[in-house]
């Protein structure tokens, strides 16, 4: 019990860094290794570890790491001041999403570094003799040369004369970047605010729809390319031009088109004239990506389970038109990024990777990966299964690790279809636990939900066992029903912590009212106690004068978080007024 009193004693960090965070995306991913550190304390080898929330596989990942600890985990178990016994532990997930338990199966299946390293190698070579032919170009002395990627421009429709304007060449700067706030139109030098502007459109026949449809009109801006060994950038020209008409009449074999769900991130703005998936991409890239995902039924399951995720991994992030630029302060040119996590923004300006390129890099921590996970005995089963109603027998798993839904923070079946309509099935949305408009659940749904998944989780807990619960909210509301959850379903908050991811996710960073670090809650079976609680204004009296002034209001309000469920106090200050409060208090 000093062990695990330690543990949560300070904030336990979780990078966003290393081979398992980078080896493939996943919204609101927590490092493997900060988990190990929970895991190795608080259970012994041999023991079996469950996350009913399992995502991507952390937990699992984690708990296979616990044989053979990384010293970035030693190092985490001394700063705490903990002694972990390290050694084997087996790992059970419960995933509803197809992507995520797809991801956890693969990841998890110890197929040997090199050999994924030599198969890669194979098989990106073999695709870049058929592929690289869609990737040609020439530099501005009429060299040959392969793109690297290309920018593309929306054009917007001017309110004075009618003309087509490319957002590209008028709305933005190069050397220094920037994207202006107002346009000039080159026909009629009317000037206009660029949200002001409607988006100019299309009619095109689409060939695997078999149908006219009406999309944005885009076209080539910018092309990045290298020819023998020499990175250029120059304008789009007409042999750019005319190569993308080519490939616009391609057909694609044994293809068909695959429905886009909508939900609540869809926006009648950027996602104009997007219905399928293939109209996420440039018709190009789609073409490479079939190609790419074709070839991988060649191989034995195990490699080929393998390859198609380090295709996913680079998919949603850098295939797409999600792929953007972003305009550093006095940058010379604008930098290349992926897409948002946990939206799906099209920018004015999308971009086209080169998606060949782009596999050998992204299978560095793949390897990487592999090989810290091949000598691990641990066993893992992943179920891609709702976890409201479990399989375990009573009395049979010994510690649980878990990361829910955080009310409407993420839709994540509606995110991962970019992934998983290229699997053999998609998230069944009616099982997803989440407060969504488009699914019509709302609060009393979540937790009903919710409930169901904890009840479970005290069944199948073996006695004097422990649940770790990771959790984050900046409404009073949906705290107050994680506090009802914990209630109904048996539990109770032994300790509390901060989990402290040192970068905040895109999500994170924009919400209004976010919150720092995810509050971390470790839960046993209830004991009834009787004793005097503090309110709520005395908690966060308390939490404001025990730490300095420096201490940030939104780790202050995670703090505050943590007091009300270990004092079994509802949760009544939204993250806002938390915020206002706390400036009140530290003026006087």
């Amino acid at each position: 019990m000093n062990n695990i009193k330690k543990l949560f004693e300070q904030p336990l960090q979780s990078t966003r860094t290393g081979a398992f965070f980078n080896a493939f995306p996943y919204p609101t991913k927590i490092s493997p290794e900060s988990i190990a550190v929970y895991i190795a304390t608080v259970t012994k080898p041999n023991d079996t570890v469950l996350d009913v929330f399992g995502g991507s596989g952390s937990t699992s990942i984690a708990s296979l790491l616990c044989e053979y600890p990384t010293e970035k985990m030693i190092k985490m178990a001394n700063d705490l001041n903990v002694t972990p016994t390290w050694g084997k532990r087996d790992a059970i997930s419960y995933e509803i999403g197809s992507y995520g338990s797809f991801a956890a199966k693969t990841i998890t299946n110890r197929i040997k570094a090199d050999e994924f390293k030599s198969v890669v190698d194979e098989y990106v070579t073999e695709m870049e003799k058929e592929l690289n032919p869609y990737y040609e170009t020439f530099d501005e002395k009429g060299n040959k040369g392969i793109i690297r990627y290309v920018i593309w421009t929306e054009y917007l429709l001017c309110t004075s004369c009618g003309k087509e304007i490319s957002y590209f060449q008028e709305g933005t700067e190069r050397n220094p970047v920037k994207f202006k706030k107002h346009i000039k139109c080159p026909f009629c030098n009317q000037e206009h605010l660029v949200d002001d502007l409607q988006f100019a459109t299309e009619n095109y026949y689409d060939e695997l729809v078999g149908e006219e449809c009406v999309r944005k009109k885009r076209e080539p801006a910018w092309v990045y390319g290298t020819t023998g060994g020499k990175n250029w950038n120059r304008k789009a020209n007409i042999h750019d031009i005319e190569m993308v008409a080519r490939i616009e009449h391609e057909q694609i074999e044994n293809d068909y088109p695959k429905k886009i769900i909508w939900g609540d991130l869809h926006r009648s703005g950027y996602h104009f004239g997007i219905s399928y998936l293939h109209q996420f991409y440039t018709k190009r890239n789609y073409i490479v990506m079939k190609k790419l995902w074709d070839k991988t039924d060649e191989y034995p399951e195990k490699i080929r389970d393998s390859l198609r995720l380090l295709l996913l991994s680079y998919n949603s992030t850098h295939c797409t038109l999600m792929t953007r630029v972003v305009a550093k302060k006095n940058a010379k040119d604008f930098a290349l990024t992926g897409a948002q996590s946990g939206v799906l923004y099209i920018s004015k300006v999308p971009v086209e990777k080169n998606i060949l390129l782009g596999l050998r890099r992204k299978a560095s921590p793949f390897i990487e990966a592999y090989r810290m996970l091949e000598k691990c005995t641990g066993i893992v089963n992943v179920h891609n299964l709702s976890s409201e109603k479990i399989v375990e027998k009573n009395n049979s798993v010994d510690f649980i690790f878990t990361d829910p839904p955080f009310g409407d923070f993420i839709p994540y079946a509606e995110v991962n279809q970019i992934n998983e309509l290229w699997l053999p099935k998609v998230t069944e949305r009616k099982n997803e636990i989440i407060i969504s408009n488009a699914q019509e659940k709302n609060l009393e749904d979540y937790q009903k939900m919710l409930v169901n998944v904890f009840s479970e989780m005290n069944r199948v807990l073996k006695v004097d066992s422990y649940a770790a619960v990771v959790f984050h909210a900046a409404k009073a509301q949906i705290w107050t029903a994680f506090e009802n959850v914990i209630a109904d379903a048996c539990f109770q908050v032994c300790f509390a912590n901060i989990l402290d991811k040192k970068q905040a996710s895109f999500k994170q960073i924009v919400s209004d009212g976010s919150v720092q670090g995810d509050p971390i809650f470790l839960l046993k079976d209830r004991e009834t106690k009787g004793k005097t609680k503090r309110t709520n204004k005395k908690i966060l009296d308390q939490v404001i004068n025990d730490n300095n002034e420096q201490c940030d209001e939104r780790r202050l309000y995670s703090l505050y978080i943590n007091e009300c469920l270990k004092e079994g106090e509802q949760v009544r200050y939204d993250a806002k007024e938390a915020y206002q409060y706390i400036k009140m208090a530290r003026e006087g």
